[in-house]
């Protein structure tokens, strides 16, 4: 691992630093670089470009193992060091789940194999006793998807993960309700074949009793919950009202954020996603995030043919690592966001909320994990150049002023000019 000297870094509270980093570590961060600091293998001089702590996406689906047709550890790593990641934590809804001690070392294997970046793993929740042995391997959290799941049975789950010393994190929409209105919506012939009738089956209302559902049972367990993908303003002041008496912490997504459900008008079926997009009676937007503790993509990415085919059958999902930060930083220059903002959501809260050692700062002694920034770049998102195997976006085409240009991992460059170098990423705990 070799050693490196940024130049001339500008600072999102516009100062300008320089930064020595020695064996994959902020080793000094220094306003004047002295001959004495000059003995390093390389020196890059970013000449005023913008430097934050490198991004970390704590909701990922890499697909792998089991379903590599859509992604892999590889393509969706690539994905994230292309977007301007350093860290991820991926989702046990592989095949098989990571649910069981077994299958979290073997998914664990996979990604030290080929992750690009930096990783951890979410698991599954099974039994009482997988919850506690994958417990012993560090996992970042567990994760429940309540939506495929009775109240019966998300008590036992919930009081398993109580057992442990990780936060729970959880998809919330009430499977009860979400099963009543699909069967609904399905006989009814004036709405089954609209597109838009899939954000109506799973309405906001199903998100709204998860949550309220999901108060109750980290309360009674004593729980720190992470709620995934909140989609709704209603929903949100459910979760204010919660956090006086809850450790809760809340993840929004830039597919909710950016997009209403009329783009279905549009783009189609491969807009769908769960939950899905909201109508403007329901959908949080920009202006929500300062409710909001972190921003997670929710990259999840399947095949064309799986996503075109019908309102019912198409694979929910949308890709989102290369995206993200093109529609952000374009907010930051139209003023509804600040780079400040954008750090506190992607780099400082994400390793503290999944108590990530040494990463979200820079800062001496950390690790040296840095995203370089042009605010001035323009262009228009296209899946054109991506690394990922999701070959779609609601966004295409859509204009854009600001891009991540360079991403350090460990002190190693390892995405330039859209070119992913190869890299060895390391388990963060």
């Amino acid at each position: 691992m070799g050693n490196l000297i940024l130049k001339n870094c500008k600072t999102i509270d516009n100062n300008t630093i320089n930064i020595i980093i020695e064996n994959g570590k902020i080793k000094e961060i220094k306003k004047t670089i002295l001959p004495s600091d000059t003995t390093t293998d390389k020196t890059i001089d970013l000449k005023d470009k913008i430097v934050i702590p490198g991004l970390i996406d704590p909701h990922v689906h890499f697909r792998d193992p089991g379903l590599t047709h859509k992604e892999t550890w590889k393509t969706g790593s690539q994905a994230a060091a292309h977007g301007g990641y350093t860290t991820v934590i991926d989702m046990p809804n592989t095949i098989p789940k990571t649910d069981t001690l077994q299958n979290f070392q073997e998914k664990k294997k996979i990604a030290q194999e080929n992750s690009i970046v930096d990783f951890g793993l979410q698991a599954g929740v099974k039994t009482e006793q997988d919850v506690l042995e994958i417990n012993k391997e560090k996992p970042a959290s567990y994760k429940i998807f309540m939506d495929l799941h009775t109240n019966e049975q998300l008590d036992k789950m919930f009081s398993y993960v109580g057992k442990t010393d990780k936060p729970l994190c959880l998809h919330c929409e009430d499977k009860t309700l979400v099963d009543y209105n699909i069967k609904r919506l399905k006989e009814n012939p004036e709405s089954k074949e609209k597109i838009i009738t899939y954000s109506y089956a799973r309405s906001p209302l199903t998100e709204l009793i998860a949550v309220n559902r999901a108060i109750e049972l980290g309360k009674k367990y004593k729980l720190q919950l992470h709620l995934c993908h909140i989609s709704t303003r209603q929903t949100l002041e459910l979760i204010h009202e919660a956090r006086e008496k809850l450790n809760i912490t809340i993840e929004a997504t830039p597919h909710h954020l950016f997009l209403e459900n009329s783009i279905y008008k549009t783009y189609g079926v491969k807009a769908k996603t769960n939950p899905p997009l909201r109508d403007s009676n329901y959908n949080i937007t920009v202006s929500n995030l300062n409710e909001f503790d972190s921003i997670g993509t929710d990259h999840a990415p399947h095949t064309i043919e799986e996503k075109e085919k019908d309102t019912w059958s198409s694979a929910a999902g949308i890709p989102g690592l290369e995206t993200s930060m093109k529609l952000l930083l374009t907010e930051v220059n139209n003023n509804n966001l600040t780079l400040h903002d954008i750090v506190r959501l992607m780099c400082n809260n994400p390793a503290k909320i999944f108590k990530i050692p040494n990463k979200g700062k820079i800062e001496k002694e950390y690790d040296a994990d840095i995203t370089v920034i042009d605010m001035k770049e323009t262009g228009k998102i296209s899946t054109e150049n991506t690394y990922t195997k999701g070959k779609y976006t609601p966004f295409e085409n859509r204009p854009y002023k600001g891009s991540n240009i360079m991403t350090i991992n460990r002190g190693t460059v390892i995405c330039e000019n859209d070119e992913v170098y190869e890299h060895n990423g390391k388990y963060i705990y």
